[in-house]
């Protein structure tokens, strides 16, 4: 109906790094977690994984892949 479709749409993105100190830090500062989502435009979901890993590891960096890495990237599996 007038919609192209795309076969390459990106899955969601990582969260810089930069992006999770700024949450950590207002989120100490008591901010709660349905007005970080609105003002950090990010799921519910990465909000509370990016606080948990603040709690858990005190780092925001991203934590290492489990697994064996894949031979072959999602663009090249088409």
């Amino acid at each position: 109906f007038g919609l192209e479709i795309s076969g390459n749409c990106a899955r969601k993105q990582e969260l810089s790094s930069e992006m999770r100190s700024a949450i950590i830090s207002k989120y100490e500062t008591r901010i709660k977690v349905p007005a970080l989502v609105t003002k950090f435009h990010a799921s519910r979901t990465a909000i509370y994984n990016t606080i948990n890993r603040w709690k858990n590891h005190h780092i925001v960096q991203s934590l290492p892949r489990s697994g064996q890495p894949e031979v072959l990237s999602r663009c090249e599996k088409r």
